[in-house]
């Protein structure tokens, strides 16, 4: 319960700073403000023991919140392990699962600051905050092995538009999480990733 309300606590703390940034901006105004509706499609890759976990194929859906050269974005991936070829050995009661798949979600809150601009190419470095899952065994409705983690993800983004608000976006992330199981059975899947992202946005 400890862990929940201070993970509460701190995506909090970043929604208030994230606010007052917005709100700092709001005095000028930029034709390309307002919101933002985007898809994305991208992959992650591991850094640490869960490289066994390879490179999914990430879907998601982002709104976003522009004012002048601040971002402020929520972001929804799915993770899906559709090219796994090593095997993951996981712990379910006394017994030991073998696994060649997973499926993962995760939930963020961004926020990107304009580095730089000319014409239509804009050149952003942020921040996110939020919160994931990897579910690595479902037999059934009943049993679900599975681990969240509060993230902290750094990135940088390019973005071109071609339209007044219509735009691509390539991001690179860099994700700080930990979603190794408890038990010291299992395989070990401890360690950070980066994440690279194509989205279009309108």
């Amino acid at each position: 319960m400890k862990t929940k309300i201070k993970n509460v606590g701190l995506f909090l703390l970043f929604a208030t700073f994230a606010t007052n940034s917005f709100a700092q901006d709001q005095g000028q105004h930029n034709p390309r403000d307002g919101f933002n509706l985007g898809v994305s499609a991208g992959t992650w890759f591991p850094t640490g023991n869960n490289k066994v976990l390879g490179n999914p194929i990430i879907g998601g859906l982002i709104l976003d919140l522009k004012s002048n050269k601040t971002s402020v974005s929520l972001v929804f991936d799915m993770i899906f392990n559709v090219a796994k070829t090593d095997t993951l050995f996981i712990k379910h009661n006394d017994e030991i699962v073998k696994r060649t798949n997973y499926f993962a979600g995760q939930l963020g809150f961004d926020v990107d600051y304009e580095l730089y601009q000319k014409n239509n190419f804009v050149l952003q470095a942020g921040s996110g905050i939020g919160y994931g899952n990897i579910s690595y065994y479902n037999p059934n409705k009943d049993i679900n092995v599975d681990k969240g983690s509060l993230f902290v993800s750094p990135g940088v983004s390019m973005k071109y538009y071609v339209g007044q608000r219509s735009h691509f976006k390539f991001r690179l992330q860099y994700y700080v999480a930990n979603y190794k199981l408890k038990d010291n059975v299992s395989t070990n899947f401890k360690g950070n990733y980066i994440t690279t992202k194509l989205i279009y946005a309108w």
